[in-house]
């Protein structure tokens, strides 16, 4: 019987027998003319090519479909006689079957005894942080981790398991993003994770988390209002002619209050009999009492009168909070009309708060709960200290000596 010779490199050329005959289905020889390779008889069937059907429904292929209506891979596939299903949790392919060989992994050990934890991606935490913590932080920070975290983490760390997000995976990620951003954001990305990470600590789905690298960051000095300018800089805010503006860079430079949470101060806060404000909410999710200054107590007395006491304090031609950046083009007047750096900016008055008390002598852990910070190491980053103090602190040594 002859064997057929065929050149696959050129589709035209006909099959070549060595002998004229070939076996028929019965295994009866007989005779086989030359054809060209699209009409040759082929021995067994061939598998049709599979056809994306788009009727609506849920086609799995290679044990994976994707959910027409969210976009999440969902799994189906058979183990020791049953069906298994449900969901990856993942909306990339590749993070799918991440997940999907992971779980059968997990699934062949306990067959044997072996029992493993569930198995959670990095993009389960954060979909379930997103749920669970998100309304509890305030819209610019939820803004700012699900850009961050969407862009530059989960293509890289969606799809694996906890155990497996380590020191070099979160590194990866890191240098990625070093390649075409800041430092400093860099290092925001890194907390961004660690606060997923910890919270997945808590919800008991690893043990600890791992350790996150930071990028060293060169501290240069930012500009604050110091004590002695401070009644300057506000008479050139006031000057400007804008009472809501005035209230405002106040309530930053006077009360250490966020730019968020001065713009929505709302009177019903307003505890004039004790001399504190209670917020609705702030960036920890908490509503600490804040105590008011003697100093802010008229510019109370002017709003009242100038706006009415009822809704925010500060409100909006519509009624609706003020920008983020309403008072921007008046600060960076002042700072001008001063000698300030233009580059002050509302964050920077925040921070005038804390040093202009440092100044004065008053504790750090003081500081630290009228910034309401939970480590007293965040209170530490807005101190500034500049060379004439430092020189000023090294010769108290000499003073010491002479007395």
């Amino acid at each position: 019987m002859g064997n057929a010779i065929c050149d696959l490199s050129n589709p035209n050329l006909a099959i070549k027998h060595n002998y004229g005959s070939a076996p028929n289905n019965l295994g009866i020889l007989v005779d086989a003319p030359d054809l060209p390779v699209s009409q040759a008889p082929i021995q067994g069937k061939v598998k049709a090519r599979r056809r994306r059907v788009d009727d609506g429904k849920v086609h799995f292929v290679q044990n994976l479909a994707k959910n027409p209506e969210t976009g999440v891979f969902l799994y189906r596939f058979s183990h020791r006689g049953r069906i298994s299903c449900g969901s990856t949790g993942c909306y990339r392919l590749s993070e799918a079957r991440n997940y999907l060989n992971a779980l059968r992994g997990k699934l062949s050990l306990e067959g044997v005894g072996v029992k493993q934890a569930k198995v959670i991606t990095f993009r389960q935490v954060f979909d379930a942080w997103m749920t669970e913590r998100a309304p509890q932080r305030t819209e610019k920070y939820v803004k700012t981790i699900r850009g961050l975290v969407t862009n530059h983490a989960l293509p890289i760390l969606g799809g694996l398991q906890l155990t497996q997000v380590d020191s070099t995976a979160i590194s990866t990620v890191l240098n990625r993003y070093l390649s075409t951003h800041a430092r400093a954001g860099t290092n925001t990305l890194a907390l961004h994770i660690g606060a997923l990470l910890s919270f997945a600590v808590e919800k008991a789905w690893i043990e600890k988390r791992p350790k996150i690298p930071m990028v060293p960051v060169q501290k240069v000095s930012r500009p604050v209002v110091s004590k002695d300018g401070l009644d300057q800089f506000l008479e050139a805010i006031d000057a400007q002619g804008n009472l809501q503006v005035s209230f405002l860079v106040r309530a930053q430079i006077l009360m250490g209050m966020r730019n968020h949470e001065a713009r929505l101060m709302k009177w019903s806060g307003l505890r004039l009999d004790q001399r504190v404000f209670i917020p609705d909410k702030t960036k920890n999710g908490d509503a600490p009492v804040m105590p008011i200054p003697d100093v802010m107590l008229p510019w109370f007395d002017k709003m009242g009168k100038e706006i009415g006491t009822f809704g925010l304090i500060c409100p909006g031609e519509t009624g609706e909070p003020r920008a983020h950046d309403f008072t921007r083009r008046y600060i960076r007047k002042a700072a001008k009309a001063v000698g300030l750096p233009e580059t002050l900016t509302d964050h920077r008055l925040r921070a005038s708060f804390a040093n202009i008390l440092n100044r004065k002598g008053v504790p750090l852990p003081t500081i630290q709960k009228l910034m309401r910070h939970s480590k007293v190491e965040t209170t530490m980053i807005y101190i500034e200290t500049r060379e004439d103090e430092m020189r000023a602190a090294i010769n108290l040594m000499g003073d010491s000596n002479r007395s």
